[in-house]
């Protein structure tokens, strides 16, 4: 298979290691920044601070007010972190040795090395070859397509990249990593990513990204001056929700559609402004209609559980009102939260008897200089597998179902936000998202089902050719004037997702899979396994990545490999496996709002019940009790208004 490869760019021979490490503690971490504005692997970069008081936090669209614009400015000028938290490497020992346990650096290595993953890129959005006399290979896991979106919608929970603007002056300042695309291409050294690189996001389970700051009641401090009050009913504890057209769509002289099931419920989408913007903590979870839908299953899952609180618990408004029943509502919902990211989502997508492992041990392989950190290894590698799972299209609702091409597809899923999609007024847009276009939960979540192309796609290191191609990254504005080739190049990169994985991975320092593995204590795979079912051009490219005894694999392809060898796709393999238990369970750890630290052991018995007296025990519950997931004789939770937000 011939792999196509983009034009090489200039790369830098020179390893960026001119700052010293941060030796400054941090003074806090607090939670709760609301982010718009902000697209798929972005990072925000804060501009010329604003001093404009007369601000509308609900309105602007802009990804930091001038507060939060003031104080990322002050943690990059600083070296703090007072209102941003830190990377770091998971194992340190292997950082300090840079370059030795990673990729070939320097010496005329750079540009090679970035050619060859540009090879390994462009082969991994092309389907696998079948050999002669064979049957073709099944792309299908065993898993259910949420689970992709689960991820995606975790991962905006817990990271969002800060790289301020290049405050380097001699070995004091900051370094302005910059994006892959950069020319030239620079490595940094594993103590300027760490110095430089910050983390807009408390990486902890809290679910920031659905409640921002909280919302603000009248009398209290800050009222009607935060950005997240636009997420919430005002003067209640409900988040808003946005409604749809409950009239079936028929399109003059084209196609009339079924309305998706219960017809009658209009709060189906995010809240949204005039321009069609989401108005939510996040406006990542915009990026897709899969994980726009899944945010707004959040949204009503909480808003089921303040009509809980009211119903099972009324002492709790009797005492502290609406601001009582909004803690005791969002402190419930972190924790069947949490306890479903354990117990669900980890338990469903690493090997068995690893997270157990990890839960049954006192101590941690990541030990970070700063408490509240993230580990690299987790943010820009192995937490990326889900990108292996999408599918070029859905079985999504009653109007496009079955194997493809019935079903919808990927750039159809994209369309239909308001982040880069359709959704916004005007000639060109959809003020709202159409009748047609609701999710229907019960064909990606049932672990059950045999129709395998409702099932995510393998985990392995071939993914979807729509990400090869992506439709909201690397869009140029029209001609003229015309493009540079400068400009040309940088947009193909942006559009291969693969390419970017690969790229920034070795921009930032990652140790290689052998390395990481070896770490653990685990037997590396071997140079075959590595190769194994691999194309010509797959086999070049690692071996041109191969650096004597320490192997030379990308972190993130290994941990791709690694689940189609061990997972057969299904779940990741030990390396895998390990990083996303170690990094979960630390986070649980560190976290002193969790329900591992806060309560006795607490479990979904002490939450919330459906009417039956049964629990929340699995994602597919959360969505019934939200009222977006029927129940096994078709009834929705409350008639269809489990949910809902008590606006007109």
């Amino acid at each position: 298979m011939e792999a196509q490869q983009q034009p090489a760019a200039p790369v830098a021979e020179t390893v960026a290691d001119d700052v010293a490490p941060d030796a400054v503690d941090q003074a806090s971490t607090p939670v709760g920044r609301t982010v718009r504005s902000v697209g798929h692997g972005s990072a925000v970069v804060p501009d010329e601070v604003a001093t404009d008081a007369d601000v509308d936090p609900a309105e602007s669209d802009a990804p930091l007010l001038p507060a939060a614009e003031a104080a990322v400015a002050r943690d990059l000028e600083h070296h703090r972190y007072d209102s941003t938290t830190a990377f770091d490497y998971l194992f340190p020992q292997l950082a300090e040795r840079f370059p030795r346990f990673h990729l070939p650096v320097g010496n005329g290595a750079t540009a090679a090395t970035v050619a060859a993953l540009k090879t390994l890129g462009a082969a991994m959005v092309a389907r696998p070859v079948t050999p002669p006399g064979q049957p073709p290979r099944s792309l299908d896991s065993h898993v259910p397509a949420v689970y992709t979106y689960w991820g995606q919608f975790i991962d905006h929970d817990i990271t969002l990249n800060t790289n301020g603007p290049d405050t380097t002056t001699g070995r004091d300042g900051d370094q302005a990593l910059g994006d892959v695309d950069a020319v030239p291409f620079q490595v940094f050294a594993p103590w300027v990513v760490v110095r430089s690189l910050h983390n807009g996001r408390h990486p902890a389970l809290n679910l920031d990204s659905l409640y921002g700051s909280g919302p603000r009641f009248e009398g209290e401090r800050g009222y009607r001056t935060t950005r997240s009050e636009a997420s919430y009913v005002p003067g209640s504890a409900k988040l808003r929700l946005g409604r749809i057209s409950t009239e079936p769509l028929v399109i003059p002289g084209g196609p009339s559609f079924s309305l998706v099931a219960p017809g009658d419920d209009a709060q189906r989408d995010l809240p949204r402004d005039d321009g069609g913007a989401p108005l939510i903590p996040d406006g990542r979870n915009d990026e897709n209609l899969v994980v726009a839908q899944l945010h707004l299953a959040m949204i009503r899952f909480h808003n089921a559980v303040v009509d809980w609180v009211d119903d099972a618990e009324p002492w709790t408004r009797l005492t502290g009102g609406e601001r009582g029943v909004f803690e005791r509502a969002s402190q419930l919902v972190r924790w069947h939260y949490q306890w479903l990211v354990v117990n669900d989502y980890l338990r469903t997508l690493t090997k068995p008897g690893v997270l157990d492992a990890t839960l049954l041990r006192d101590t941690s392989f990541f030990r970070p200089r700063y408490p509240i950190s993230m580990p690299l290894e987790f943010a820009v590698a192995a937490f990326r597998f889900g990108h292996s799972m999408i599918r070029d299209s859905y079985d999504f609702n009653v109007n496009f179902t079955g194997p493809p091409p019935a079903n919808a597809s990927l750039t159809q899923i994209f369309q239909f936000t308001g982040n880069g999609g359709s959704l916004r007024s005007g000639p060109q847009g959809t003020p709202v998202l159409p009748s047609n276009w609701p999710i229907e939960w019960a064909r990606f979540v049932d672990k059950g089902d045999p129709r395998t192309f409702r099932a995510a796609e393998k985990i392995d290191t071939f993914l979807a050719p729509s990400l090869g191609t992506m439709v909201k990254e690397g869009n140029l504005p029209p001609e003229p004037p015309a493009h540079t080739p400068a400009q040309l190049v940088a947009s193909a990169l942006q559009k291969q997702l693969a390419q970017r994985n690969l790229l920034r991975g070795y921009m930032l320092a990652l140790p290689t899979g052998e390395a990481v593995a070896a770490a653990f204590g685990v037997v590396p795979l071997t140079p075959a396994q590595l190769e194994d079912r691999a194309g010509d051009d797959v086999k070049q490219a690692l071996a041109a990545l191969r650096d004597g005894d320490h192997g030379g694999t990308p972190l993130w392809y290994y941990v791709l490999k690694e689940a189609e060898l061990q997972g057969d796709g299904s779940f990741l393999g030990e390396v895998g496996s390990r990083v996303l238990a170690e990094t979960f369970v630390y986070l649980l750890r560190q976290d002193d709002t969790s329900y591992v630290r806060t309560s006795n052991h607490w479990t979904p018995a002490q939450g919330v019940h459906f009417e039956d007296g049964s629990l929340v025990l699995t994602l597919p519950d959360l969505l019934r009790f939200a009222g977006v997931l029927p129940d096994a004789a078709g009834r929705f939770r409350g008639d269809g208004t489990a949910g809902h937000d008590g606006a007109p």
